[in-house]
């Protein structure tokens, strides 16, 4: 792509495809949505790739790229080189049919992501959710639960209710 900054608005879904596609274009992703949070954030740090603008600000948007690019050239580069290595983490690997052909072929997939069976979207996906699993074998929870959690009273446990 051609462009330096391309823009990630705020879509209809949870999620935008826009997101995942500026890092192979390799332009810097300008998110427009204050509530989204992208993906894998818990396992890359993305604020060295993208920059995620408030909405309130956006008529400010242009003249503080400009600037940035005019005066700071080298936090833009920064920005670009970031991206570039943070976007194999955006990419699905190959289903096993598809391997051989790869492999083969030696594909554009390969040539932009040569580490791509140790930084993909599933191995992001894997280690976001053993992070979770984690956690949560140590949390007990229920409908109504409080801090103060179970008192035992005899044979029965009292539950305390807000």
């Amino acid at each position: 792509a051609d462009s330096l900054f391309c823009f990630v608005p705020r879509g209809k879904s949870a999620w935008s495809s826009r997101f995942f596609q500026t890092f192979f274009a390799g332009c810097i992703p300008i998110i427009l949505n204050d509530l989204y949070e992208p993906p894998f954030g818990e396992i890359v740090d993305l604020s060295s790739a993208v920059v995620k603008w408030p909405m309130k600000e956006v008529p400010m948007l242009v003249e503080y790229l400009r600037q940035m690019r005019q005066d700071t050239p080298e936090i833009v580069i920064a920005l670009q080189s970031s991206g570039k290595a943070l976007r194999c983490w955006y990419a699905w690997p190959p289903s096993h049919i598809e391997w051989s052909w790869m492999e083969m072929n030696k594909s554009k997939f390969n040539a932009t992501c040569s580490d791509w069976h140790l930084r993909n979207a599933y191995v992001a996906v894997t280690r976001v959710l053993s992070a979770k699993a984690a956690r949560g074998r140590k949390r007990f929870f229920w409908p109504g639960a409080t801090a103060q959690g179970l008192e035992h009273q005899g044979s029965l446990f009292n539950f305390s209710y807000r």
